[in-house]
């Protein structure tokens, strides 16, 4: 009984094979994992900086079983709390890389990196600084080295009680006056604090006064009866520590002696100049420094005038040197008597005291010069006399006025006017040639250039530009051919072409009766944006020359029409089809269009009207040839083919038709009838097999 228990089984699965082999309709529908992922920790998605916690919810249909999950590339075998969720808890710091992978090929991957420790102190270079010293250059702070988990975000600054602020690309630079601490952390992409380090900053650019400078003795025009002794008031301030610097000098012998904190004493007659100044210790020193000087001198003054045009008789301009020499000079007892201006008082200048006179005023003028030392030695110079004469030779031109048109010829008079007056150097140019005064008559631009100069080097030169234009100001329409004419040309920008001498307005470009944008290309105007509508135009244009004399130009008419001849035909059914005797026609939509070519079968078709007509037409197949063009030029070309059949008396038609589809029903009908053959003659034949194989084991 077992056995054939097991051959009726064995009987039964091939049955179902068989059976399931026979093709069917199946329906199936693929479900992709969805699922949301959140996290509990300290921070923000990627970086936290406590233990976190990462929650998935499985939707739909997708349960735990479907799921696959890497942790760090190592599979994770962890408890669902329920079917559908998830609680994963990471304890330690490090970067973390979660990997979930659905049977169904979705997959997420999630990196995360957990920091519980604070980055390490950073590393600040402050470059040619040294911490705690006073310095007056800006300094520059550097920030580097940290180093943490979830890598350094930036670094952040804080002096006094500011709030903490970041340093852009690690880096601070301090411009202000300080005397203060700067505490400088890192900050991780975690949001952790290093330790501070700190760096004692010292900058200081303000510069310190000069200390109030006195002297014991009292001068008399420069000279001391005794060794004056000088001292200074300390006012310290806020900043560095200032000191006093003091340089005396021995002009004889150029010996310099320099204190710090004091001023050096004059042990013995002589020339001395002494200069005090004050520095700090940020290395800034004052703007104002302390001068003073002593002397001695028995010598007589030496006077000594040069003149700047020393040969010239009358010049427009004199300047005159005065040099005076004396070593003990006294300043107050020198006169200079003159018209002219004195520019500066007597500076020193080696063993010299130089100053300088200048005659800057029309007319004869004088100079005389007395001085006197400290020991009472007097000197008076030779009385001089100098003749000036600034003014520029007077030009006047009648005729024209500068910049102007005209429109008819003009008569051009010169008058030069000067006291000394150069007359070879007086010349007259006419658009860069010479010219003698006299009636200009053609039309054209004209630069009247007129050069004066006289004895003392005086030059005025007068230009006036102006233009002859007698001929006025032409608008002319660039497209002349195509005015009153049909249009087909693609982008096509109308222009007029405007021929004027001087400089032209446009007031309005009309197009049917309103203002549209137009732009210059040299001396021509175009419409800026080309017609794109088809239809009737009219366009002008309205403008105004240099002197307010409006022009227009000719109104210009034309269409324009860039729509190609439409070709319709009859006859024809859908298939490019007719019977034999039908009528096959073409014709034109528009009846201003016209043919230019119609051929049928490689044959010319003349006396071409709009509509052609093709009667009797022979059975077979036919190619029709057709050439269309309107008014504005646009082209069509059509290639039709057709075909002419023969006719069938109608009872014939019918009975044809009605065989056809009573044979194609019979083909049907067979082609199902041989498939359930096929299949039972299949079926009867496992059938057989497994009763042979039932008899054969069942004995």
């Amino acid at each position: 009984m077992k056995r054939k228990h097991k051959i009726l089984m064995t009987m039964t699965a091939i049955l179902f094979l068989l059976l399931s082999a026979i093709p069917a309709d199946t329906k199936g529908m693929e479900e992709t994992a969805v699922w949301d992922i959140t996290w509990k920790g300290t921070g923000e998605e990627p970086f936290f900086r406590s233990s976190v916690v990462m929650e998935v919810d499985l939707k739909g249909s997708c349960t735990k079983d479907d799921i696959m999950i890497f942790v760090n590339r190592q599979k994770w075998e962890g408890e669902w709390d329920y079917e559908q969720t998830l609680k994963m808890t990471f304890y330690e710091e490090g970067n973390y890389e979660i990997h979930l992978i659905h049977r169904n090929g979705y997959e997420e991957t999630r990196k995360i990196t957990i920091e519980l420790s604070n980055p390490t102190i950073p590393k600040v270079d402050s470059g040619s600084y040294t911490a705690g010293k006073w310095t007056n250059q800006d300094i520059l702070l550097e920030a580097h080295g940290s180093k943490a988990v979830s890598k350094i975000s930036h670094y952040e600054y804080k002096t006094g009680n500011n709030e903490w602020r970041s340093m852009k690309y690690g880096r601070l630079e301090l411009k202000r006056d300080m005397d203060d601490l700067v505490l400088i952390r890192a900050v991780s992409n975690a949001g952790r604090y290093s330790e501070i380090q700190k760096i004692w900053c010292r900058l200081w650019k303000k510069k310190p006064q000069l200390f109030k400078i006195t002297c014991s003795e009292r001068s008399l025009n420069g000279w001391y009866g005794k060794i004056p002794e000088f001292t200074y008031e300390s006012e310290q301030a806020e900043g560095p520590l200032v000191h006093v610097y003091a340089q005396l000098t021995q002009l004889q012998t150029g010996q310099i002696q320099t204190e710090t904190d004091q001023i050096p004493q004059i042990k013995k007659d002589g020339k001395y100049q002494l200069k005090i100044w004050t520095k700090d210790e940020a290395g800034n020193r004052s703007e104002n420094s302390f001068h003073t000087v002593c002397f001695l001198d028995t010598k007589k003054p030496e006077i000594l005038i040069r003149s700047q045009n020393e040969f010239q008789k009358v010049s427009r301009y004199q300047k005159v040197k005065i040099r005076i020499k004396d070593e003990n000079l006294q300043k107050n007892a020198v006169k200079v008597i003159t018209s002219g201006k004195q520019m500066k008082g007597f500076v020193q200048k080696g063993e010299y005291y130089e100053s300088e006179v200048v005659f800057d005023r029309n007319g004869k003028h004088n100079l005389l010069v007395q001085v006197e030392d400290m020991a009472g030695n007097a000197s008076i110079s030779e009385k001089k006399v100098f003749k000036i004469d600034m003014k520029k030779p007077e030009i006047y031109i009648s005729g024209i006025k500068n910049n102007k048109s005209y429109k008819t010829f003009v008569n051009v008079k010169l008058h030069v006017k000067d006291e000394n007056l150069d007359e070879k150097q007086t010349r007259i140019y006419l658009n860069g040639k010479r010219w003698i005064p006299d009636k200009i008559k053609d039309d054209g631009y004209y630069v009247l250039r007129v050069e004066a100069l006289d004895l003392a080097g005086n030059q005025n030169v007068v230009t006036k530009k102006f233009t002859i234009n007698k001929k006025g100001v032409h608008i002319y329409f660039l497209q002349k051919i195509l005015a009153g004419k049909n249009i087909s040309e693609k982008s096509f920008r109308p222009g007029f072409q405007v021929v004027s001498l001087e400089p032209v307005q446009v007031t309005e470009f009309l197009m049917n009766g309103q203002k549209v944008s137009y732009e210059w290309e040299k001396d021509k105007v175009y419409i800026k944006q080309p017609i794109t509508e088809n239809g009737n135009y009219r366009i002008s244009l309205n403008a105004v020359d240099a002197n307010g004399e409006r022009v227009s130009s000719k109104k210009i008419t034309f269409f324009y029409d860039t729509k190609k001849p439409v070709i319709q035909m009859s006859g024809l059914n859908e298939k490019s089809e007719c019977d034999y005797g039908t009528i096959v026609a073409v014709s034109l939509e528009n009846k201003k269009d016209y043919w230019t070519k119609v051929k049928l079968d490689e044959k010319e078709i003349k006396n071409l009207t709009n509509k052609i007509s093709f009667k009797k037409l022979e059975p077979g197949i036919h190619v029709l040839k057709l050439q269309a063009k309107d008014a504005a030029g646009n082209v069509t070309n059509k290639r039709i083919k057709f075909a002419v059949t023969k006719i069938l008396p109608h009872p014939v038609k019918q009975m044809v038709e009605k065989d056809q589809k009573k044979e194609t029903k019979v083909k049907d009908k067979r082609e199902k009838s041989m498939l359930g053959l096929w299949i039972a003659a299949g079926m009867a034949g496992v059938i057989s097999a497994a009763w042979l194989f039932y008899r054969k084991y069942s004995k």
